[in-house]
């Protein structure tokens, strides 16, 4: 059921399984399980982001699929970007479950990164992280893309270069009303107060820049 709807956009590379070295399980969440691996013939570290749907209610099914090549589509459109992260294709694992094929970010998440280095990093240092953010932003909202879910968990961090990430939330707007309408979706602290005001979750590029402003 998948198979068609990913493969026959043609600009979305398929990538052999066998291409691939053996899999080492860095982190879960609710979309799947998140995998390293080494793409041999790129030499090149990538993750994989599984998507599973072997447990999944029948009814919530075809919408997990419909999310993860939307997820697809979005990364391919934006991947070049040097503050976003990199998307190389799909794949097909040994389980029969399809992957997203990503850039491996060498440093973690954002969180990770200034837990373990603020204390050495310089203003300078900072200054170019902050600034790599809002590149990445501005480029994501030049194409009326928000991102919707953006906090310090979502931006990756590597060779110390940030790299916005998890598109699962990410919407393209709607250029009429310029706004986003959802159930609440992202982490509390990071969400613009206005987007939840009546009960509501509404957002737009504004809620995004004040994500980013949370984040700095």
């Amino acid at each position: 059921m998948i198979t068609p709807a990913i493969f026959n956009e043609k600009d979305i590379e398929y990538i052999d399984y066998n291409k691939f070295t053996l899999p080492e399980l860095i982190g879960t969440g609710g979309f799947g399980d998140v995998f390293k691996y080494e793409l041999k013939e790129l030499n090149v570290a990538v993750v994989l982001k599984c998507l599973r749907f072997d447990t999944a209610p029948n009814e919530e099914i075809i919408k997990l699929i419909d999310d993860f090549i939307k997820e697809c589509k979005l990364l391919l459109s934006v991947s070049e970007d040097p503050n976003i992260i990199k998307f190389y294709g799909v794949t097909k694992d040994s389980n029969g479950h399809y992957n997203m094929v990503l850039q491996y970010a060498n440093e973690g998440t954002l969180q990770q990164y200034l837990k373990t280095n603020f204390q050495q990093l310089r203003w300078v240092d900072k200054l170019e992280v902050a600034d790599g953010i809002a590149r990445g932003l501005s480029s994501l909202h030049a194409r009326d893309i928000i991102h919707r879910d953006l906090h310090s968990r979502n931006i990756l961090i590597h060779r110390r270069k940030p790299k916005i990430a998890d598109f699962g939330a990410s919407k393209q707007i709607n250029k009429e009303t310029i706004i986003s309408d959802s159930d609440f979706i992202g982490v509390l602290e990071y969400t613009d107060p206005q987007c939840i005001i009546g009960g509501e979750a509404k957002r737009n590029k504004k809620s995004d820049i004040y994500s980013f402003g949370i984040i700095l």
